[in-house]
């Protein structure tokens, strides 16, 4: 059985040098002491074939290759959110030996019942840029808040699918809390009342934590399906506000309109029509990785195949300045 630290057969690891050289080129810091945050939806993270070429009859289809593809993205970033972290943890504990004693993660157990389907929730981060700064929790609506009015009655009605997972974190003299969900999938009136809650709570949750100096960000898969429509009016419905790069970014491997995935933050808009941060954190940059040219190429494999070894999206990324 073969090992993602050993050393792949040259036209892989040619391959995998392609994939660094144009991370190197569209996912670089425009200084090494800025920070670069990210999240991704990686399909079904979880069981692999511990094998560098899989076979027909082997089980998953994401071998040693495709991992190894997935941690040489992964690692370009200081923190990382991943959604779809499923039961099976092979993946995350190959990615972990891989990467090594410089980098940690920190997940939820898996979310039981139908809507959840088994998912975590994880952070990878990397611990010679970033600290733990002491908070992890996940986010659960008291029932008086449901029944008082405190979440709004059109909000949500039951707890979320998914619980949100958010951790608080520190570079430098900045601390600032990520706050990583997966918002249920299917009929797009099931989701609303999700994002409508999720917007709500956060938005007393960052004017608490502004009050100590402190950020919240919000990152994840919002399952939106186009920017503008209700499932994204319902999402910044109380302020939360993305750059512009990344409304102009894809998210799907599949279709370029769609707007699942989020990383935001609240702005606050003054007279003059300006409009401010209420973060700590100065933002320089941000957008999509595209990997579907630069990865597994020499099997030209069909989207909807790659999307079984890789990912269906890609991951969004920022950049602050500390």
């Amino acid at each position: 059985m073969a090992k993602i630290t050993d050393s792949p057969s040259k036209s892989i690891q040619d391959e995998l040098d392609a994939l660094s050289k144009d991370l190197n080129e569209k996912v670089s810091k425009k200084s090494k002491n800025n920070v670069l945050i990210a999240t991704w939806n990686i399909r079904k993270f979880g069981d692999l074939t511990e094998e560098w070429v899989w076979k027909p009859n082997m089980k998953p289809k994401r071998d040693l290759h495709a991992l190894r593809c997935i941690v040489e993205i992964i690692k370009r970033f200081d923190i990382i959110a991943v959604q779809e972290v499923i039961g099976n943890l092979k993946c995350l504990r190959e990615t972990m030996r891989y990467l090594g004693d410089d980098w940690s993660f920190l997940m939820t157990d898996i979310t039981k019942g139908k809507a959840g389907n088994k998912e975590r929730l994880a952070f990878i981060f990397n611990n010679k840029k970033v600290k733990l700064s002491g908070l992890a929790c996940e986010i659960v609506i008291p029932d008086e808040e449901l029944n008082k009015g405190v979440i709004k009655s059109d909000a949500l009605s039951r707890q979320f699918a998914r619980t949100p997972y958010a951790v608080s974190f520190k570079v430098g003299s900045k601390t600032f809390v990520l706050l990583t969900l997966h918002v249920i999938f299917g009929e797009i009136e099931a989701r609303v009342p999700e994002l409508k809650a999720i917007a709500e709570w956060v938005k007393e949750w960052a004017v608490e934590l502004k009050g100590w100096g402190h950020s919240l960000i919000v990152m994840g898969d919002f399952n939106i399906e186009r920017k503008d429509d209700k499932l994204f009016k319902a999402f910044t419905s109380t302020g939360l506000s993305a750059p512009p790069e990344l409304n102009e970014a894809a998210r799907s491997i599949f279709n370029k309109l769609a707007f699942y995935d989020q990383i935001a933050w609240f702005q606050e808009t003054k007279k003059n029509n300006t409009t401010i941060d209420t973060i700590n954190l100065k933002y320089k940059a941000g957008g999509n990785y595209d990997f579907t040219a630069k990865s597994m190429t020499s099997l030209k494999l069909p989207l909807k195949e790659l999307s079984y070894r890789i990912s269906d999206h890609f991951p969004l990324w920022i950049e602050f300045e500390l």
